[in-house]
């Protein structure tokens, strides 16, 4: 059925009708009106707007998009266990047994270059300058070759200690997985990471402690020899 043409009054009559049933919102977008219309029946609005669309509500709440499960979260605390499990422990004993050791044998080279260059200084009055040049060029070749001993053992001690560090987290990593797994847990965050958490639900830091210590108490690191 074709719709009868509108005229401007009649369309006044129909933006005053919508202002009356649509409210506040819809009267701000309409033009003034400066005469008070007559009120048009609503079975005649209905006529010329056409029925009402129904719409249909959309549910309360967020809504998920695609077919990804939820995830099943739980927390470990990565820096505890990197402080005080029994194989961290271990190696940080040995490296600062190392570390001990190797401040010694600095202390004792320095002496013997200090002890150097005294005995040299005394022979600048006493010998023939070329032989003063010859054995300063001697003395600074000992001293710049004692310097790149000390760095390659101190190269070789970061590769070794990292070597053993790196095996160790290999096995928590290993250990934390297995526990997330039997909890039914499929995503696992880090402590350090969350800012907040009400309760300690979810966090299985000493399950993974335990089973860390029990699986591996210790790693003997290799020491490079001595130059």
């Amino acid at each position: 059925m074709m719709m009868r043409r509108v005229g401007s009054s009649s369309l006044r009559w129909l933006i005053a009708g919508l202002a009356q049933v649509a409210g506040p919102a819809i009267s701000l977008a309409a033009p003034v009106v400066t005469q008070d219309p007559p009120a048009m029946p609503l079975p005649a609005l209905a006529q010329v707007v056409g029925e009402p669309t129904s719409v249909t509500a959309a549910p309360a709440g967020p809504t998920r998009r695609g077919s990804l499960p939820y995830a099943q979260v739980a927390v470990v605390d990565v820096q505890r266990i990197l402080q005080d499990a029994a194989v961290m422990r271990s190696i940080q004993q040995q490296l600062d047994r190392q570390k001990d050791q190797f401040q010694r044998e600095v202390g004792a080279q320095q002496e013997q270059l200090r002890v150097a260059e005294q005995d040299l200084a005394k022979l600048r009055q006493s010998v023939a300058v070329e032989e003063f040049d010859r054995k300063r060029t001697d003395f600074e070749s000992q001293v710049s070759a004692m310097g790149r001993a000390l760095q390659e053992r101190t190269r070789r001690l970061d590769v070794a200690f990292n070597q053993a560090r790196n095996s160790a987290i290999n096995t928590l990593d290993q250990v934390i997985a297995e526990v997330a797994k039997e909890n039914g847990a499929t995503l696992v965050i880090s402590r350090q990471f969350i800012v907040y958490q009400a309760g300690t639900a979810g966090d299985i830091t000493d399950e993974v402690m335990q089973r860390l210590n029990a699986r591996l108490p210790e790693i003997i690191v290799n020491l490079p020899a001595s130059p």
